[in-house]
């Protein structure tokens, strides 16, 4: 059946009411947590690294400049000629006269006529923004002194000022690149901590879809993950009972029936051999009738047995055992057996092997069961004095076994179906009673064991007739996993 009873394997132990559990809605709070400590202790960092700075003397304050703006503004009035030096540190100024035209300066063309449209109170002064332009307009003599400033923390370091953002705008960018690490940081490891939890769930689906139904689910500590644990552990127990139901009947089902087969044995061969005698003996024509009725009805009952016993040996599935294989021997027998079939059914039988095909990877009797079963159905359905042709070739890791017969072919639903158990359908290959469908089935069973495929076809020329082809995987190297872990 392929259940995995009597493997144990424990994971963890079982339901425990009193086991502490966490539901999922404070699993996840507990990481939006740890982001948002994590935003707290950043901005304190940024906030110590501002009060650091002035610690420190690198900048000055935001209101710094204006101050120093405000305090020259009355020797820049009263000054005979406005220079560079009476202009405070970080500023820029322009100097114009009463038509507004530029005297001196170190402003640009368009920084001038923002300017002048901010004294005139067309444009706003400053901004909302870190960096913001502010102007400051300073009446002389004749003249107008414009003087440029911002109210932000600027570096003392002209150097700082060069090449670096104003320290607001870099603690900002510092405060989001830091807070953005935290989010990734935390994301991280919630995704690993998530699918550990989660990791129980998959393990258990696992399993149960693999039919390993005898292992211990390990339970974690969050609530609604353990009652989806707990309710998988229930349809496992539940699934593994009926399992367990299930295969004790099929096998009392085998064993009534192979008991029934060997029952009927006995008193059949009692009857064929009393029936054989009394044959031999005088009969009035009326008795030998009944005789020969008498005697094909048992031979009949004894093809109902066999078909039993059949069915019973293909339900078993009893496992390949593969070892390495002396394929010349093995076609030896193929060859002798598939001679006698077709000798006692008077067709000829036409043999292509290549002689050293190579060891191959197979369970011996097995293989020879097929391959028979192949030969027998092509002689038993080709008229006498037909061909029965059977072709054995190997392409790298793969023997093909090719059976070829001039009888009249399957028919267009055999070819669909006449691989099927009891497949029995065929009008145009009508078998012995015997058989009852299961030559193809068995023969088909066999080769899947072994990795391979049965393929069925027709050939119309040069003769009509039926085709059935056999595809196996003759190394260890060709076959599943599987294949190895069952070598005898």
């Amino acid at each position: 059946m392929g259940y995995a009873w009597g493997i144990k394997m424990k994971t963890g132990t079982g339901y425990d009411k009193k086991r502490k559990e966490i539901p999922i809605g404070l699993f996840f709070l507990k990481y939006f947590l740890y982001i948002f400590a994590g935003i707290l202790l950043t901005a304190a960092f940024c906030g110590c690294a501002v009060l650091g700075l002035f610690a420190a003397d690198l900048v000055y304050p935001a209101r710094h400049v204006e101050n120093q703006v405000q305090a020259a503004a009355e020797s820049i009035q009263k000054a005979d000629r406005v220079t560079k030096d009476l202009i405070p540190e970080l500023c820029q100024y322009v100097l114009l006269d009463q038509e507004g035209r530029i005297l001196d300066g170190d402003m640009s063309e368009k920084e001038v006529e923002h300017a002048k449209n901010v004294i005139r109170g067309k444009e706003l002064n400053g901004g909302n923004f870190f960096g913001a332009d502010f102007y400051a307009g300073i009446p002389r003599d004749g003249e107008y002194c414009i003087v440029r400033y911002q109210i932000a923390v600027q570096y003392k370091s002209a150097l700082l000022r060069k090449y670096l953002p104003l320290p607001e705008t870099l603690i900002i960018i510092v405060f989001f690149v830091l807070v953005l690490m935290i989010i990734l940081t935390t994301a991280v490891r919630f995704n690993s901590v998530i699918r550990q939890k989660l990791a129980p769930l998959a393990d258990t689906a696992d399993r149960i879809q693999g039919q390993e139904l005898e292992f211990e689910i390990a339970y974690g500590s969050v609530k609604e993950i353990n009652a989806v644990l707990k309710a998988m552990d229930d349809m496992r127990a539940a699934l593994k009972e009926s399992l367990e139901s299930q295969w004790q009947l099929e096998q009392m089902k085998k064993e009534q029936m192979s008991a029934l087969a060997h029952d009927l044995k006995t008193p059949l061969t009692l009857v064929r051999g009393n029936v054989e005698l009394l044959q031999d003996t005088e009969l009035t024509e009326e008795q030998e009738e009944y005789a020969g009725c008498i005697a094909d009805s048992a031979r009949r009952m004894q093809n109902y047995v066999q078909m039993m016993l059949e069915m019973t040996k293909a339900a078993a599935a009893v496992p390949v055992i593969r070892r390495m294989t002396d394929s010349d021997a093995l076609l030896d027998e193929v060859k002798r057996q598939a001679g006698s079939l077709c000798s006692m059914h008077q067709v000829t039988l036409q043999w292509e092997c290549r002689k050293h095909v190579g060891d191959i990877w197979v369970e011996e009797e097995l293989l020879l069961r097929a391959f028979i079963n192949v030969a027998a159905n092509a002689a038993e359905h080709t008229p006498s004095g037909g061909r029965v042709s059977i072709e054995v070739d190997r392409t790298g890791d793969e023997i093909t076994y090719t059976c070829t017969d001039t009888g009249p072919g399957f028919s267009e639903e055999a070819l669909r179906h006449g691989k099927e158990q009891f497949y029995m359908e065929d009008t145009s290959r009508t078998a012995d009673a015997a058989h009852y469908g299961m030559g193809l089935y068995i023969v088909d069973r066999i080769v899947r064991q072994h990795g391979g495929m049965v393929c069925l076809e027709n050939v119309c020329m040069p003769e009509r007739g039926a085709k059935v082809i056999i595809k196996i995987p003759v190394s260890a190297s060709a076959l599943a996993p599987a294949g190895k872990e069952k070598e005898g």
